[in-house]
């Protein structure tokens, strides 16, 4: 998945993560908190300008409103300024800054920034390439369902990249997404798994259940 280029239908992917397709109850009310300096209020006023929910559209004003939130650790709006600097809508596309907001986002805990954070680090994009760290990421998010993350860390510990190769580990990530739905991974896995000892690969379906 990259920014750069990035295709439309994967900003509605990222805008749907962060709760974009909730029509907010009242626009007017989150115009007079956000103005009164509520963080939530704020990154709502962002969603509707984002979409055009009681106002036009306008993805520099909903950035505006999603960097105020952000500056008050908002998390959500701390994602959403990533996504806009990694998209280039409403401000001047910077992967630098993109990492930089996905690492705060990522830190407080939330999966989509641990996700494009793990793909920064995994091709030098925005910061120094880190294969481990990209790993790691990628675990974190796994371990919260996200769903990309699942097959990514599994992809990781099949081929041993930033860190020691596990197979039995990795079929089980790669098993688990397939099971999620995860199309490349169900593909994967069904051509992997021939390699399988029946004893391992009853091992790897009994780990994926857990996962």
């Amino acid at each position: 998945m990259k920014f750069m280029g990035i295709p439309q239908i994967l900003i509605i992917i990222l805008l749907m993560l962060s709760g974009c397709t909730t029509l907010p109850k009242s626009v007017s009310h989150n115009i007079e908190m956000a103005k009164k300096g509520d963080a939530q209020a704020q990154y709502k006023l962002g969603l509707d300008y984002t979409n055009g929910f009681g106002v036009t559209q306008n993805y520099a004003t909903a950035t505006y409103w999603f960097l105020k939130a952000a500056q008050q650790e908002q998390i959500d709006a701390q994602f959403m300024v990533g996504v806009a600097y990694a998209s280039g809508r409403g401000v001047e596309r910077n992967e630098k800054s993109a990492y930089e907001w996905f690492d705060k986002a990522a830190s407080q805990g939330h999966r989509a920034a641990l996700f494009q954070k793990a793909e920064a680090l995994a091709n030098g994009r925005g910061t120094s390439k880190d294969m481990a760290a990209s790993r790691k990421c990628y675990r974190r998010a796994a371990q919260k369902g996200h769903l990309e993350s699942k097959y990514a860390l599994g992809v990781f510990m099949m081929t041993g990249r930033g860190g020691k190769k596990d197979i039995i580990s990795g079929s089980a990530w790669i098993l688990a997404a397939a099971n999620d739905g995860h199309t490349e991974a169900q593909t994967l896995f069904n051509t992997t798994k021939k390699n399988l000892s029946p004893s391992n690969l009853a091992r790897v379906k009994k780990l994926a259940q857990k996962l």
